[in-house]
């Protein structure tokens, strides 16, 4: 794994460095404590990403056979989202890697979440959305990144 943070955006080599960017993202509010990589049953690992930051929902859809998945709980909040396209600021490519950051309690219940994204195409690293996870039992939405 290796992030260049030397130019406007942090870039990285391989799709586990979303889990390294999404670190470093939350350091100062509710940190990282666990990182999920997506992976279509497939074993496709790369996307295209919906998402509604304000409803707390995100879904992907493989690149490689189409499977549509809702991270996490997502598909609860469905009803009221409108899911906008994920699309790299810096090269406009449109498919990613895409990976969860989970911030947990003690008890490892889930305290919020940070879906985070890796261009496909340049290697461009960010934080699409995040949410609170205000419920428990919530430790199995870490098995549905």
């Amino acid at each position: 794994m290796a992030i260049d943070k030397s130019g406007t955006w942090w870039v990285g080599s391989e799709p586990q460095d979303i889990g390294g960017f999404l670190e470093a993202y939350s350091a100062k509010s509710y940190k990282t404590d666990l990182f999920r990589l997506s992976t279509c049953k497939c074993g496709g690992t790369a996307f295209s990403l919906l998402a509604d930051e304000d409803e707390g929902c995100a879904q992907r859809i493989c690149a490689r056979c189409g499977e549509e998945h809702f991270l996490c709980d997502s598909e609860d909040y469905l009803e009221d989202a409108t899911l906008e396209a994920w699309e790299c600021v810096e090269c406009e490519g449109a498919v990613a890697n895409v990976g969860v950051g989970f911030s947990l309690y003690e008890d490892g219940e889930i305290r919020w979440l940070y879906v985070g994204a890796r261009c496909a195409a340049c290697g461009m690293l960010g934080c699409y959305s995040s949410w609170k996870v205000a419920y428990a039992p919530s430790k199995q939405l870490i098995e549905q990144a």
